[in-house]
């Protein structure tokens, strides 16, 4: 553990030569608060032990910054994606911009004499999580494990033996960005939570961005769903006002009127961010806010039925056991018997 902070240490160390800031540890996770004269924000980092390098970027900047994202080693790979704001990539030496868009995925790879920089424009919120792998170290993690997705990953990252300095944006990816929200709801955990809670989203994030790597290549990185990216935005900002506020009577006409969408632009968007019809996404925030309230409360089971915004007891703990795979009750009795072993 104390390498695995040493080493986050000294990749925050590198940053401050271009980001200035203080560095402090905030609740089991590395964080560098930008200068104010230069800004203000932060970036949490964590080194994990198999060759991953997880940061993300929430600031908002007074002027123009280069970044460079490496220290000259070649065979590192970077996973971005963008969740607010947009950023630029070059590569050292070379003067052409990519620009990298609000919601969408980026793959890069340098070697030595092909440094990756990142420009962060000034006067715009960035929220960036950017995931580096050092090729050779994960290479070695995997020949020691017998993991089917083995042969993919291998694969993958040969690609980029036969790219150096190679740059790929990729298309708008939603399900990333429910991810994202997650590292934020993460900040305000205990401090081993919040580091098992970092590290874990931040895995999912790399497959997802593996996943979206391979898609881009075989079929391009154009957008799938036929929605714009204005419209999968407003469909985000629907989910979440779902997510907070399950108990309220929702239904797609009233969730149309609220976002201004169609019906049909509306299940297309569920369905491809959220792989749910409205009508099921909603039973669903119903039944999660359902059982956090069993979990964590002294409410019976009608009392929760009632609190979620459900009519039927019945159907409640039909639908409850078919996704907990036992009743609430079973279900409560099981929290309390847990709690009650702690305590003794």
């Amino acid at each position: 553990m104390n390498t695995r902070k040493q080493r986050t240490l000294e990749e925050l160390q590198w940053l401050q030569q271009w980001l200035p800031g203080d560095i402090t540890y905030q609740n089991g996770i590395q964080v560098l608060r930008v200068k104010e004269n230069l800004g203000e924000g932060e970036v949490r980092c964590v080194c994990f032990d198999e060759g991953l390098m997880a940061m993300e970027f929430d600031i908002v900047l007074n002027e123009n910054r280069d970044i460079k994202m490496d220290r000259s080693v070649g065979g590192l790979i970077y996973f971005l994606y963008c969740f607010t704001g947009n950023c630029f990539h070059k590569f050292e030496g070379i003067e052409r911009l990519s620009k990298l868009e609000e919601l969408q995925t980026a793959v890069a790879s340098n070697m030595q004499e092909t440094a990756s920089t990142l420009r962060i424009v000034k006067g715009e919120r960035l929220v960036l999580n950017l995931i580096q792998l050092n090729k050779d170290m994960y290479q070695q993690n995997f020949d020691s494990k017998d993991d089917r997705s083995y042969g993919k990953t291998i694969a993958m990252l040969d690609t980029f033996d036969e790219n150096p300095g190679f740059f790929q944006l990729g298309r708008i990816n939603l399900e990333i960005a429910e991810l994202i929200k997650l590292l934020e709801n993460a900040k305000y955990v205990n401090e081993l939570s919040t580091l098992m809670q970092f590290e874990g989203i931040c895995h999912l994030i790399l497959a997802k961005q593996i996943e979206q790597f391979n898609i881009d290549l075989l079929y391009g990185s154009e957008p799938t769903s036929g929605l714009s990216k204005n419209s999968l935005k407003m469909i985000t900002e629907i989910g979440d006002f779902v997510k907070n506020y399950p108990e309220i009577q929702h239904s797609v006409d009233s969730l149309c009127r609220k976002s201004g969408l169609s019906a049909s632009k509306m299940q297309k968007g569920f369905k491809y961010i959220y792989h749910m019809t409205v009508g099921e996404f909603i039973r669903d925030c119903r039944l999660v806010k359902g059982e956090h309230l069993i979990r964590t409360t002294d409410m019976n089971v009608s009392e929760v039925v009632y609190a979620i915004g459900f009519t039927s007891r019945s159907y409640f703990c039909k639908i409850f056991k078919a996704k907990y795979r036992c009743s609430p009750k079973a279900y409560k009795n099981m929290v309390f018997n847990e709690r009650y072993s702690v305590k003794a």
